[in-house]
């Protein structure tokens, strides 16, 4: 995830530049018996134990000539030292170099364990004052975390931290990533914040790192902001602006991913057909379905869409959605022909009965019961329906009648047969209802011929041809209701 190594960013912190020692000797040597007496006691003290015999720094030079040649010859500087070292008069501090700059030639021949034991047993000699050990431990803790024992580095760091240690964000970085590798956020987190707080200028390492951590703990505000910082310093990283819409989407801020995802849009981050379909659902969701139709039927016909049953049944539901029938009868047309139900067929009917397109819509509807959808009854009420717009109430009876066959559609196509049926029965009393009122009239006629005789004047008491069919008809009835009385 986060490994660890010894990069040439952080190799600077492994050089001693151990030259010091030879400063060292230089001065022990030169020294005569008079510089010796001017010596107070406090410069006494603080070189008491210091000092290092003729047999121990000749070696010892030996080795830091060998160490300083180019190139090093770092074999002849640890046999000469090793072999110093089995010396048994030698003194703390002679110990304590002799192991240092063995170290330093491990280091060299890539040997990190014999580096590390070198620098501890200089240390253990107990003959290193506290900036020595100050300068040699931050080297140990690395050197661990190179060999990925990364507890045991970064808790040699962070007790050199805390004894007065000044890190720079290199190595809180290391010390976050060695938490990181024993899965142990908690610890890992002030470090890698320090690491962020004092790198100048930050670093996409420093953002991924803290974000990975506040990810994992989840502490989503702090890593929407950090995300937000990083997005100001890169605004063309399309991971960073993704990561913030999925934050906001996880703070139930949809909206205000909505435009995120608009603003990588608009700024040409979205590519893929699961991104642009993502999007044109966004508008969908928020009641702009216009606006994401129209950028998914322009990303279909650029190809980075493709035309598949269920795209175009999303778009034809956007358009339909948005109230725009006419643009979503072709692309229900496409999906439809594709399909293996009728599903879409009967959304095609809905969208041609949405245009008083009643001959199509009935056409669809058809289509669908053929192909098979799950509740036909619906579509039979549709079917009778658009044949009642066209005036056609007797077949529109017959189809609401299949339609009440079925029991979640049967309440509503029984409420329509009685509709059209009371209809009727108000057309057949009215019909009634004028033949009464003209028979009166024809009746009124022949009462007036009658009661006139030959005497009428021309044009009064006359019987129109229509009152001479009427109640002629009348006649014929009540004649036949006679017949059928005594039979």
């Amino acid at each position: 995830m986060f490994g660890t190594r010894l990069n040439d960013e952080s190799r600077w912190i492994h050089q001693l530049g151990l030259m010091v020692f030879a400063v060292l000797i230089a001065v022990v040597f030169a020294a005569g018996p008079a510089d010796a007496q001017r010596r107070n006691k406090d410069d006494e003290q603080k070189t008491k134990g210091r000092v290092l015999s003729t047999m121990a720094g000749e070696a010892i030079i030996k080795a830091q000539e060998a160490l300083s040649a180019e190139p090093p010859d770092y074999a002849t500087t640890i046999s000469v030292l090793t072999k110093l070292l089995t010396k048994p008069k030698l003194s703390p501090y002679e110990r304590a170099i002799s192991y240092q700059i063995r170290g330093q030639a491990q280091y060299g021949t890539g040997n990190n364990m014999g580096t590390i034991r070198d620098w501890e047993a200089s240390i253990n000699t107990g003959a290193l004052n506290q900036g020595e050990i100050d300068s040699l431990t931050p080297n140990i803790g690395q050197l661990y975390i190179a060999e990925e024992q990364y507890v045991k580095g970064a808790t040699i760091l962070e007790k050199w931290l805390r004894n007065g240690g000044k890190a720079n964000d290199k190595i809180h970085l290391m010390i976050a990533q060695s938490w990181l590798q024993a899965d142990e956020y908690r610890k890992a987190l002030p470090h890698a914040e320090a690491a962020f707080r004092t790198a100048n200028p930050k670093k996409k390492k420093h953002f991924d790192i803290l974000n990975y951590i506040y990810h994992e703990l989840k502490m989503p505000g702090k890593q929407a902001k950090l995300l937000e910082q990083e997005v100001s310093i890169w605004p063309d990283d399309k991971k960073v602006w993704k990561a913030i819409a999925s934050l906001k989407q996880q703070a139930n801020k949809s909206r205000e991913a909505f435009e995120v995802n608009k603003i990588m849009y608009l700024n040409g981050m979205l590519k893929s057909e699961r991104e642009l379909l993502a999007l044109a659902q966004y508008y969908s969701y928020y009641e702009v379905p216009f606006r994401g139709a129209s950028i998914l039927e322009r990303e279909m016909n650029a190809g980075r869409v493709s035309k598949s049953r269920k795209n175009l049944e999303l778009l034809a539901n956007m358009w339909r959605q948005a109230r725009e029938y006419d643009r979503a009868i072709p692309v229900l047309t496409a999906a439809a022909n594709i399909a293996s139900t009728g599903s879409l067929y009967e959304r095609l009917g809905e969208a041609y009965y949405s245009e008083e397109q009643y001959d199509k819509a009935e056409k669809a509807f058809r289509k669908a019961l053929e192909k098979g959808i799950k509740k036909p009854g619906n579509a039979y009420i549709l079917i009778a329906n658009s044949l009642y717009e066209r005036n056609r109430p007797v077949q529109a009876i017959k189809e609401f009648k299949k339609a009440a066959q079925y029991p979640y559609s049967r309440k509503t196509a029984n409420g329509w047969v009685r509709f059209i049926n009371g209809q009727f029965e108000v057309d057949r009393k009215q019909a009634a209802f004028k033949f009464q009122v003209k028979l009166d009239e024809c009746k009124n006629q022949a009462d007036r011929k009658k009661r006139m005789g030959a005497e009428f004047l021309e044009g009064v008491g006359e019987i129109s041809d229509e009152c001479k069919t009427i109640l002629a008809q009348e006649e014929d009835r009540v004649k036949k209701a006679k017949e059928k009385r005594k039979s």
